[in-house]
Order: structure tokens, then sequence, then C-alpha cells
């Protein structure tokens, strides 16, 4: 009886698969500068250290590659030494040197308070997560000099994913597998905010302000008070897209046309009261005046509440 289950638990070893802990690869980055930072192409340069330190037989420092590069033709990647040092510890390093142009989609819907991630993602091109998972090294910074015109750098987020492919790519008898993935984040945002807030709303206060004016113009010049309503609206379109004009085509709305398409609302409702008042009201000039002064009032009132609804959506 005891040879047959020591015949059977060897048999059971010897069946199960062999299941080994991945080599952890630990990954750092020291970034020194962004440029060429393009809003409407999603695209930037990134000169930056980045190394490896492991214990094990796989080199992860041979077989790394960056997953959202763009234009890989200029790549400058440059090994601090030909071979993985040896550190006293015992563990392995190698460092490089990398100037490259990433792709990144941006978020601009709460443009223009928006922030933004800049990042570049690194993933072993033959070695799944079973076999090796990245770690992310603390020592991992960026320099204090970074500089971005219209930009501060509020942070960074260096983070590891595991990336599953959902392919065999070609190899019938192999599963889909996932690999480990080093994903660092240089978290900016627009600055100063106040600046594109000014440029923002100072204009579409004053048109909204001149528009206000045609309440308080005596219906009898009903093509003067016309007129007004239909420049402030030509004058919102004009503005609008020479803000879009900054932007990449989007599929949503951003926090700016909110603010415009609302304007919009607000001249067109303008328009309408003046056609009513003059079509209705016209020979009763006391009631127009009474309408006048009320829809001055409620435009007044609820401009400003919806703008901070807007805003705060963004917070």
């Amino acid at each position: 009886m005891k040879r047959l289950i020591f015949v059977a638990l060897v048999w059971l070893l010897w069946t199960l698969p062999s299941i080994a802990a991945p080599q952890k690869v630990y990954v750092g980055v020291y970034l020194n500068n962004v440029t060429n930072f393009d809003v409407k192409t999603n695209t930037y340069w990134m000169d930056f250290y980045v190394w490896f330190r492991w214990q094990g037989d796989i080199d992860p420092a041979a077989s790394f590659e960056f997953m959202n590069a763009a234009e890989k033709w200029g790549q400058t990647n440059v090994a601090e030494t030909e071979e993985p040092q040896i550190l006293p510890s015992g563990w392995k390093r190698q460092e490089f040197h990398i100037e490259q142009q990433f792709y990144t989609p941006l978020n601009f819907a709460n443009y223009p308070l928006d922030t933004q991630a800049l990042s570049f993602r690194i993933e072993d091109k033959s070695n799944p997560s079973s076999v090796l998972e990245y770690v992310v090294d603390p020592s991992s910074n960026f320099s204090p000099d970074i500089f971005i015109p219209g930009w501060k750098v509020t942070g960074q987020s260096p983070e590891v994913l595991k990336r599953a492919f959902q392919t065999n790519f070609g190899q019938p008898e192999r599963r889909p597998e996932s690999y480990s993935e080093f994903v660092y984040k240089l978290d900016i945002s627009r600055s100063p905010q106040a600046l594109y807030l000014f440029k923002l709303l100072l204009p579409v206060a004053i048109i909204l302000l001149t528009v206000c004016v045609t309440f308080f113009v005596p219906i009898s010049f009903f093509e003067s008070r016309v007129e007004i309503s239909i420049t402030g609206l030509l004058s919102l379109i004009a503005l609008q897209i020479v803000l879009n004009e900054t932007l990449p085509p989007v599929g949503y709305m951003t926090l700016t046309d909110k603010i415009y398409y609302f304007s919009y609302f607000v001249v067109l409702c303008a328009l309408i009261e003046t056609v009513m008042v003059y079509f209705f009201f016209k020979k009763d000039v006391r009631h127009a005046r009474r309408l006048d002064r009320g829809s001055f009032a409620l435009m007044m009132l609820l401009t400003p509440i919806v703008f901070m609804v807007f805003f705060q959506s963004v917070r």
C-alpha cells in the first residue's frame, strides 16, 4: 500500500508542469528633458536614462522595446557599458541613455484646464510575465529643470502593468500570454491656469455683455437689436474656430465647447426675445420694457451659474 502511494506521488510530481517564479527586474528612470511637445499630433521627445537591475540568467537589457515609440529611425540608444555591470551585492545592472519621440493619445475634455500624462512604455519582447516581471525602482525621478512652454510639471507616476495579447502569433501550440510592461508617466498641467481662463472668458464675457445691451435699446430700434445679436453670434463662432485650430480633431466636447455652445444659446435666446417683443408688445412700451429687464436679469443670473457648473465638473 505504501509503495502504491509512493508511486502515485512520484507520478503526480512528474506530470505536474514545473512552475517557477518569474525573474524580477527592477526598472528605473531619470528623465532629463521633454522637448517638441505637439498637442496636435500627440507627440513629444524625451531625453532620459533608464536602467535595469536583476539577478538571474535572462538579460532584460537585450530584449526590451518601447511600445509607444514614434519615428523609431530617429532614436538614440546608448548603453553605459557593453556588458552588464556586476554590483558588489551580486546583482547585474545595465543603463541606457535614450532620446526618442513618443506618442500618447491626449484627453482634451477639460481644455484649457486640462492635465496630461506624457508617458513611455517598456516591454520585454521575448519573455512573457510568467518568465520575466518588471518592478518599479523607487529611485526613479525627473530633473527639476524640465521646462515645457505653457505647462507645469506636477509629478511622476511610474507603474508596472500586465499586457495581454489575445493571439498565439501563428503558433497553434502556443497559448495567448501576457507581458510585463513598465510605464513611466510625467504629469503636467497648463500654467498659468488663470491666464488660460482669462483668454477664454474675457472675449466671451465682452460679447455677452454687448448682447445684453439690446435689452436696454427701445424696441422701435428693432433692426439694431437684431444686428447686435447676430454680430455677437458670428463673433463667438469665429473665436471658437480660432481656439479649436490649436487642438487635434476630437470626438467629444471640450470645456471650451461647452462654454461657447451655451453662449450661442444665450445669444439665440436674446434674439428670440427681441422678435417676440417686437411682434407682440411693440405697442405696449411698458410691458415690453418690463420683459426686457426681466430677460436681462435672468441672463445675468443664469450665465455665471452655468459657467461655474462647467468649471466645477473639471475639479
